[in-house]
């Protein structure tokens, strides 16, 4: 079992990667929550990202008895539950009755999130080209959409955090530039909400934006880190460093993480929201990969 990771600093954070990292093969059996939390554990992570997006709208007894055996399982093999991901498949914003439908499962995930005590829960805003709004209206928009969920969430007990979106490179494309995927985008809404803040490094990658840059706005403000690569095109949660010639500048992503504070403060984690459903269900084949997200995460660690 590990026990967390020093940075190059000296900070220590905890090693945590979604449920979904062990959810699915490429023939597309399915592994439960149970079987979730033992492969995590037997991998060496110290705590899980509970992805709410991977349940099964099977009624609530159902979900909760899914729920409190998978707390009972990571308990048992000494995993944390830090943070979770709330539902984010987001339906046409201007559909009325599927976003009401969407509101009501991120609500239910929320519920669950207070069932664990799951203190951290990531959350997607509605995103929209900057030729089709202008700020404040997207501001609005947003607000309209979480601000009940965020005065839910406070009863709870649980704290929201907005994740930074993607959009096509703001240098080539922009006009196809997109509220919600700039540091200052979600900082306002956060601010406006009283909400933390999810950074996303392959999202931010794909907007060709300079993450230490952007970083640096949020200082003291980031609470959830999703850790993973791409190749500058397509988000496809590669394990660190293995994105190629246009992959995250590893470095100047660990500067950012400086510069946002985020190392100094206590608690906090190494995300990896990577996925493995595209390996068989060989355990030996999973392992290996888990063992390479778990090298990359310490290599990550020691350039902060």
């Amino acid at each position: 079992m590990a026990h967390g990771i020093s940075t190059g600093s000296g900070a220590h954070m905890l090693l945590t990667v979604p449920t979904r990292y062990h959810a699915y093969t490429a023939d597309g059996s399915k592994y439960s929550l149970a079987a979730a939390a033992d492969f995590l554990a037997d991998a060496g992570f110290d705590g899980a990202d509970l992805s709410l997006d991977q349940l099964e709208p099977d009624g609530d007894d159902v979900l909760r008895s899914v729920l409190y055996g998978f707390g009972n399982r990571a308990a048992a093999r000494g995993l944390s539950l830090p943070l979770c991901h709330l539902p984010f498949y987001m339906p046409n914003p201007n559909d009325r009755i599927a976003m009401s439908r969407f509101s009501r499962e991120i609500a239910s995930g929320i519920r669950a999130a207070a069932m664990l005590k799951i203190p951290d829960a990531v959350i997607h805003p509605i995103v929209r080209h900057e030729s089709r709004r202008n700020r404040n209206a997207w501001i609005s928009e947003n607000l309209a959409f979480l601000s009940p969920l965020r005065e839910l969430a406070g009863r709870f007990g649980v704290r929201l955090c907005i994740e930074n979106m993607t959009g096509k490179p703001y240098a080539s494309h922009p006009s196809e530039a997109v509220f919600g995927s700039r540091a200052e985008d979600i900082l306002e809404l956060a601010n406006c909400l009283d909400a933390d803040l999810c950074w996303d490094f392959g999202h931010a990658n794909l907007t060709g934006l300079c993450q230490s840059v952007e970083l640096e706005k949020l200082r003291g403000r980031v609470r959830v880190l999703h850790i993973h690569d791409n190749d500058g095109v397509t988000d496809s949660h590669l394990i660190p460093f293995q994105g190629g010639s246009a992959a995250v500048d590893w470095e100047d992503a660990a500067e950012g993480l400086r510069l946002c504070e985020f190392p100094a403060i206590p608690g906090r984690c190494l995300d990896m929201e990577l996925k493995t459903s595209d390996l068989p269900a060989d355990r030996s084949l999973r392992m290996s990969h888990a063992s390479k997200t778990i090298h990359a995460a310490r290599k990550l660690a020691n350039l902060m």
